[in-house]
């Protein structure tokens, strides 16, 4: 079978075919430079699709995101509706945006970023700790990622968790939150505020000024989702006027992050450049073979979402 690969970073476009191809010598995955033949392509593997490639896909089966996301397909405006689209859920995946959450988490329960600041101004002055029991964290979203480091974080001692989602979830290791009538009192005085929402336009600007305001002062911002769900200007006013005491920011409005853009030189903001939870072929070509096999054998692909919730 022929699969489409169509993405910003074609660089990967070789590691994906190798292993694709490794696994089942029978999957022959092109790119556009390949000039294939469109009619012959039943399935893509995409991100960031440009406009104009679905509309000449004639006997297309399945858009698969090459990442767990797929609100970078409903950017595309002649993204087909009647094509089932899957998502990757990759546990290698999971376990980076683990470990980038209880960076940030540490980071913030430590006080190393005030450190850090105190290095530049060469202060020498211990601060007082915090302890476990008593710092407050709160988890925007509890999907798949979200109950993943919920019970990270938990396991690492961080006991006084709050989760927030569209509905009740059950869990003995969070309080749970659900719903607009709930959100700003699962915002009360938290320390810190972990973003793992999908995007949708209800979550679009979710983190602007009056979210923000409700978190404890000197709260500490997470934001490994998207980078839409951040209103920029209220955080840099919210670190400058010191309601917030730092943010861990890995996604931005606007992607590589213009050179001139505020956020590089400031001194209360850590950037990674899109790196939080990054799609590794060697762990996710297994699932994205078993769903061309799916489609191949005419059953219904794994991971599929729902296009009415955009996730």
């Amino acid at each position: 079978m022929r699969v489409l690969f169509t993405s910003t970073n074609e660089k990967s476009f070789a590691r994906w075919r190798d292993q694709l191809s490794a696994l089942d010598s029978r999957i022959q995955l092109v790119n556009l430079a390949d000039n294939p033949d469109l009619d012959s392509i039943e399935i893509v593997l995409a991100w960031q699709p440009p406009e104009g490639i679905f509309p000449q896909l004639n006997n297309l089966k399945l858009i698969q995101s090459l990442g767990m996301g797929v609100d970078h397909l409903f950017k595309c405006p002649d993204l087909p509706k009647d094509i089932p689209i899957s998502r990757i859920i990759d546990p290698d995946m999971t376990e980076q945006m683990c470990e980038y959450a209880l960076y940030g988490t540490l980071k913030a329960f430590r006080k190393f970023h005030l450190y850090q600041r105190q290095q530049r101004d060469q202060i020498w002055e211990p601060l007082s700790r915090n302890f476990h029991d008593q710092f407050s964290i709160g988890i925007l979203g509890f999907g798949e990622l979200g109950s993943a480091i919920t019970e990270r974080l938990y396991k690492n001692g961080f006991t006084n968790l709050h989760v927030w989602s569209r509905s009740k979830k059950r869990t003995k290791m969070a309080l749970s939150y659900a719903g607009s009538n709930e959100f700003n009192a699962f915002l009360n005085e938290l320390q810190v505020l972990i973003c793992l929402l999908p995007l949708t336009p209800e979550t679009t600007g979710i983190l602007n000024h009056d979210t923000l305001s409700k978190l404890a002062p000197d709260a500490f911002l997470i934001n490994p989702a998207r980078g839409e769900h951040l209103i920029e200007n209220d955080l840099l006013e919210l670190l400058d006027s010191g309601q917030l005491s730092g943010a861990l920011l890995d996604v931005f409005d606007e992607e590589p992050l213009p050179q001139t853009h505020p956020f590089w030189q400031h001194p209360d903001i850590e950037i990674t450049p899109h790196i939080a939870a990054s799609t590794n072929p060697r762990t996710a070509a297994e699932q994205v073979l078993q769903n061309i096999h799916q489609i191949m054998e005419n059953k219904a692909p794994l991971n599929l979402i729902d296009a009415v919730k955009g996730y």
